[in-house]
């Protein structure tokens, strides 16, 4: 008789890689076969997981269309099934799946769209915190900011890739489409992105970033102090600002993968600039990005 760690192991193997064999043994059949019971719960974690993921993953889904997503869907479930009781983290490493499966070619943007994607979710679960205590910053002397190390809100992700991965997700969630059945025609030669993404007011934000303020944000989330995440982003700061802003609130507005359409881009001039360390703090206080310091 195996042990009750040994037949949950056992019927994990059957509903998961098909290996039904050894689990049956200790079913009763009780007017059902063991095999059928065990399809039966199968296709249940099967389709449970798929909808998991659909819900998850609706602009990937919508740029492949269904019966593709479908298709990905089961063989990543075969691949990293769900190993929680909440399904809710399933789709974790979907956008490396993605990126693995279309690494070369033109639906080499997927995956990319699909990390996007999943950090919107990311933002959007992420805990609360409260804004920064700027009276308690205004106490320390100017002297002492280069040992600050500043804390960024949970919400906060960064975004980079070579793709216009924002105009994307807008016009294939309704952002930016005006609520069109087939959004425009996105040219992927209009990126790259690099992009903050945060929550505010229980809304999702989007602040595009030049690539100075990409290093400055990413040396601070590593906790750098504020002195050598400057240098960080000064090391970076010229580049080009895109679509005209610099650090601010952008608008929200069997098949074969890439069926669903993608929008239509319009790209601002692009600037060059020195990055300006106290602006950017002064930005990310404002806009509640960092909210807190030791």
């Amino acid at each position: 008789m195996p042990s009750l760690r040994e037949l949950q192991l056992d019927v994990m193997a059957a509903l998961l890689d098909g290996a039904a064999e050894r689990a049956t043994q200790s079913i009763v059949a009780s007017g059902v076969a063991a095999s059928r019971r065990l399809e039966v719960y199968a296709n249940t974690a099967r389709t449970n997981f798929i909808g998991s993921l659909t819900s998850s993953y609706p602009v990937i889904t919508r740029l492949v269309g269904e019966p593709y997503f479908r298709q990905c869907a089961r063989e990543f479930h075969g691949l990293q099934p769900s190993r929680c009781g909440d399904l809710q983290p399933a789709g974790t490493l979907f956008a490396d799946y993605l990126a693995q499966r279309h690494r070369d070619g033109e639906y080499r943007y997927l995956g990319e769209v699909a990390r996007l994607e999943w950090l919107c979710q990311e933002t959007l679960l992420a805990a609360e915190h409260a804004p920064l205590d700027v009276a308690r910053l205004a106490r320390v002397p100017a002297t002492a900011y280069d040992d600050l190390r500043f804390r960024l809100h949970p919400s906060v992700r960064l975004f980079a890739s070579e793709f216009p991965c924002l105009r994307i997700w807008q016009v294939n969630t309704g952002g930016a489409a005006g609520g069109q059945a087939e959004p425009e025609v996105v040219d992927l030669a209009t990126g790259p992105d690099r992009l903050l993404l945060a929550r505010r007011d229980g809304q999702l934000t989007f602040h595009r970033l030049s690539r100075g303020e990409e290093r400055f944000l990413q040396a601070l989330r590593a906790g750098e102090r504020f002195g050598a995440a400057v240098e960080m982003g000064s090391s970076g700061g010229s580049g080009e600002q895109f679509g005209g802003e610099q650090f601010g609130e952008a608008q929200r507005d069997g098949a074969q993968p890439g069926k669903g359409r993608l929008g239509g881009v319009e790209r601002g001039t692009a600037t060059d600039g020195d990055f300006d360390a106290g602006a950017v703090l002064q930005r990310c206080v404002l806009a509640r990005v960092i909210v807190d310091f030791q």
